[in-house]
């Protein structure tokens, strides 16, 4: 709603499709190296003494106690004895070079490939906080309300070639494919869902919204660009007539008397009376200003007492001071001043939330507002 001219129509909960990779890889542990071992590299690359016995007799050792040396460090893949000539590999060389031990352990990690086109999701995907799902739908317990999501569907085949290529881009770190993995092979390929929110526009363009943070999603909406099939699904869903489709709702919602009006930017609202927001079994105060989903249209909830626009920010920021990302006094003043402007009224203090939260007994929230920076 507060995109420079944008005119948003319909908002599509889907699944993007997507696999989860999980890759095999080798990285190289840091240890330091034993003398013997140190000596014995160096005797080779530096002095050119290249056989077993030659290196006892240089170094004055017992041949068995060399040949245990230069076993390990075989296994290790720092060298190799063949036919009595010892020759250090490139791990052997680069060890030597940094002065320390490296040693090969293997890695497991996952990667995420969109599915339309075979490209890598960047590197913001992978945290810890973006749940991805094994199968396409969400289990009851975890939506809010009862959305219905779209599929998307992606015909193609997954192929190891995949990852072999991102594995040689110079920028693979920015995909969650960090530069001292070695050896990378694919393990298996699972299919994987991102719920993600594309919203139709008036100019028939898509604007995407995922988890991975509050802003545009510019990275799906390339793929929306790219791919015409998705136009094509969201297309493919019937449009209401939407003064006849929230006439109805009202009708059937029991909030009482409400005013449908359609704002400039084209979305529509229903202004309701304060008590249509005194909790259940009507609605709660904190969605004052929230939307109502219905068949992919979207109809702001909103009130014209300010003192109840106010109190419904209040009771959201209070919310938002809960939020693991919110740290400090001002994340949460930042949050709060921009949805104190979506709902036109005054952003309110720490001091304001406190008196809020003592008035209304709710010592949680003031123990989490205490609890900011």
């Amino acid at each position: 709603m507060t995109v420079p001219g944008v005119r948003p129509l319909r908002l599509f909960p889907v699944l993007w499709p997507l696999w989860q990779v999980e890759i095999s890889a080798n990285i190289y542990e840091e240890q330091a190296y034993e003398v013997i071992d140190r000596f014995l590299v160096r005797a080779v690359v530096e002095g050119g003494v290249d056989s077993p016995d030659e290196l006892a007799r240089f170094f004055g050792l017992q041949p068995a106690l060399v040949d245990r040396c230069l076993a390990f460090l075989g296994v290790i893949g720092h060298l190799t004895v063949d036919d009595g000539h010892v020759r250090l590999t490139e791990l052997g060389f680069q060890s030597l070079r940094a002065g320390v031990r490296l040693t090969p352990k293997e890695s497991r990690q996952k990667v995420l490939i969109e599915r339309f086109t075979g490209r890598p999701l960047p590197r913001r995907y992978h945290h810890g906080s973006l749940h991805v799902l094994p199968e396409p739908r969400i289990p009851d317990h975890m939506l809010a309300d009862r959305s219905r999501f779209l599929s998307l569907f992606a015909a193609t085949a997954f192929q190891p070639q995949i990852v072999d290529t991102l594995a040689a881009r110079p920028d693979r770190t920015e995909y969650n494919l960090p530069n001292r993995l070695r050896d990378i092979t694919t393990v298996a390929a699972q299919d994987a869902y991102l719920p993600a929110y594309l919203i139709e526009t008036e100019k028939r363009s898509l604007l995407a919204y995922t988890a991975v943070g509050d802003e545009r999603d510019i990275f799906l909406e390339e793929i929306c660009g790219d791919v015409p099939s998705i136009h094509a699904k969201i297309d493919a869903e019937t449009r209401q007539n939407a003064r006849e489709l929230w006439t109805e709702w009202l009708a059937d919602s029991k909030l009482g008397p409400g005013r449908l009006l359609q704002l400039r930017n084209g979305v529509w609202r229903v202004t309701l009376l304060p008590a249509a927001f005194s909790g259940a079994p009507k609605l709660s105060l904190s969605s004052v200003g929230s939307f109502q989903l219905r068949k992919y249209h979207f109809l702001q909830l909103w009130c014209d007492d300010a003192d109840v626009r106010g109190r419904a920010v209040a009771e959201r920021a209070l919310g938002m001071a809960r939020l693991s990302e919110v740290r400090t006094q001002d994340d949460l003043a930042e949050r709060v001043g921009m949805l104190a402007d979506r709902l036109e009224v005054a952003a309110p203090s720490i001091s304001d939330l406190r008196a809020y939260a003592r008035t209304n007994h709710l010592r949680d929230h003031l123990d989490h507002l205490d609890a900011l920076a």
